[in-house]
């Protein structure tokens, strides 16, 4: 199968979860080659090495322990591991203390039972959403999956009092053909009313704060903590949100009891 270095990006680039990627995407033409990556301003993991795109090939360690001890990361041609990197680039201190945690629970011999904690912090990675809020009612909404009233009566507070970014690579590369029943896992933040108005750039620097800051003081312990979101109702999220959208209950499910 032939891979996607050199294509230029898609135009599915224009839907808004994509936004934070631009000033990414803007550096690089073209969606890179292993070599590419380098253009991009450094990154670093936790114990302080300045992470490097690699061919999977050439790999001396289990995942998450090559990038932890060499700073060496896997990075496929498709566009899977070409949006993780993206992702190091946008939340390098979110991406860095994931891996660092990975790292402490690994078994000497970098195999063996994962257990809750990294189950969830592979859940954030991989289909995570960060959800800034300053009004806890619509976070209480969000938990007790009450779409219709978060979706549509309270359509205005989002980008106001709440806001959806994509952390997960893999929810990034469903994006690129979405279809109803996607659904992420999200990481609630609390944050001062005031954040709504701070530049993109800004917002994203202070939720990797934040959330690297949770996950240092292990924070996560179980996929629990994650509730799920339906985004593609978050209001301009897919093209036609009409009544009838949101009535579909087999997407906007109820809490379970």
């Amino acid at each position: 199968m032939p891979g996607i270095a050199g294509q230029h990006w898609p135009d599915a680039l224009a839907h808004p979860a994509f936004a934070l990627l631009a000033p990414l995407t803007a550096q690089l033409p073209r969606v890179p080659a292993l070599a590419d990556w380098q253009r991009l301003p450094p990154v670093h993991t936790q114990s302080g090495l300045p992470l490097q795109c690699v061919d999977p090939s050439s790999l001396s360690r289990y995942y998450e322990a090559e990038i932890y001890e060499l700073g060496r990361i896997a990075t496929r041609d498709d566009w899977h591991d070409c949006f993780n990197a993206l992702v190091w680039h946008s939340y390098p201190r979110s991406k860095a203390a994931l891996n660092a945690l990975h790292y402490r629970l690994l078994p000497d011999t970098g195999q063996g039972p994962r257990g809750p904690v990294r189950d969830a912090a592979t859940l954030f990675d991989e289909c995570g959403l960060i959800v800034p809020y300053s009004d806890p009612a619509l976070l209480e909404l969000l938990v007790g999956h009450e779409w219709s009233t978060l979706f549509v009566d309270r359509r205005d507070d989002w980008g106001r009092h709440i806001d959806a970014l994509v952390f997960g690579h893999a929810t990034f590369e469903n994006l690129l053909a979405p279809f109803t029943g996607l659904t992420g896992k999200c990481w609630p933040v609390q944050v001062e009313p005031a954040f709504f108005a701070l530049p993109l750039a800004a917002r994203m620097a202070q939720l990797d704060s934040q959330v690297c800051t949770s996950l240092s003081a292990g924070w996560l312990t179980t996929p629990r903590q994650l509730p799920p979101l339906p985004y593609l109702g978050i209001p301009g999220w897919w093209p036609q949100q009409d009544a009838s959208f949101y009535a579909n209950h087999s997407y906007f499910r109820s809490r379970r009891r």
